[in-house]
């Protein structure tokens, strides 16, 4: 980073500037280091979307198709009748009307839920939510992928005791459609938007911010709705405004604290 420019807790994708005369003959050794921490951002993001996704995959290409009948839910973020959860459990809200909003107001807490920076620090409360949302067939298979799948997160975040309370993770519903719906199974695709990183100067990964599209088939189970798989895949995904730049360590870090997380729907 050239002159003493401030580094920035958050990262974007814009056009590169011109270079001053001389930059072309930068140490390759700078050119493998900044490669090196590129590529440490990538995994470290793949990774956390990996795990967001949860059984990513297993659905093969039904999370990037759109049928004609797909139903949007547009009373999904908590403001129509009948979407509030009858009670919360684990920190998670549950009890939904046996509805298509009732099955999309759960997909989108059930996401959002496995989004915060205690599911990924606290493997008990993890798997206090993983039993509260998933039904009985893919609790265990998801408990293990997760718990992995975080293992080689923190890691990769260098994530330490002293570091995880500035961790930032977040998650919030840009939308959903019900692609399909009865009373006993709904698939419902969730739109959001995701932060993750630890605003610290020496940090791994600045935080940062992707978007990505899940897929979830609920099943109706015990008088109420359970996660059955997960499905990701990326995007939608805007364009960084012209006129933004990412903030820096301490502004991201003192939002993380000042704002309260992304509420649940309904």
């Amino acid at each position: 980073m050239a002159g003493n420019q401030k580094q920035t807790g958050t990262r974007t994708l814009t056009a590169k500037a011109p270079e001053p005369p001389g930059a072309a003959v930068a140490s390759p050794w700078r050119r493998l280091k900044i490669g090196a921490i590129i590529f440490g951002l990538v995994l470290a993001l793949g990774m956390a979307l990996t795990l967001f996704g949860g059984n990513a995959g297993k659905q093969g290409k039904e999370g990037t198709q759109t049928p004609s009948n797909s139903t949007p839910t547009s009373q999904a973020g908590g403001s129509g009748p009948g979407l509030k959860a009858r009670a919360v459990k684990s920190g998670v809200p549950v009890g939904y009307p046996r509805t298509k909003d009732g099955a999309a107001a759960a997909a989108v807490n059930y996401q959002v839920a496995r989004s915060s920076p205690g599911y990924f620090t606290d493997r008990a409360l993890r798997h206090q939510v993983l039993k509260t949302v998933m039904a009985d067939s893919a609790l265990a298979g998801q408990q293990a992928q997760d718990d992995q799948t975080v293992k080689g997160l923190m890691a990769a975040l260098g994530v330490t005791e002293q570091s995880a309370p500035d961790m930032v993770m977040r998650a919030a519903s840009l939308g959903t459609s019900v692609r399909s719906f009865s009373s006993d199974s709904a698939t419902v695709r969730v739109w959001m938007s995701e932060v993750v990183g630890v605003p610290t100067d020496k940090s791994k990964m600045p935080v940062s911010g992707s978007y990505s599209t899940y897929t979830l088939i609920l099943q109706w189970q015990d008088g109420d709705w359970k996660v059955a798989t997960i499905d990701r895949a990326d995007g939608p995904t805007p364009l960084v405004a012209a006129d933004q730049s990412a903030s820096s360590t301490d502004e991201m870090r003192l939002a993380n604290q000042e704002f309260e997380a992304p509420r649940y729907a309904g």
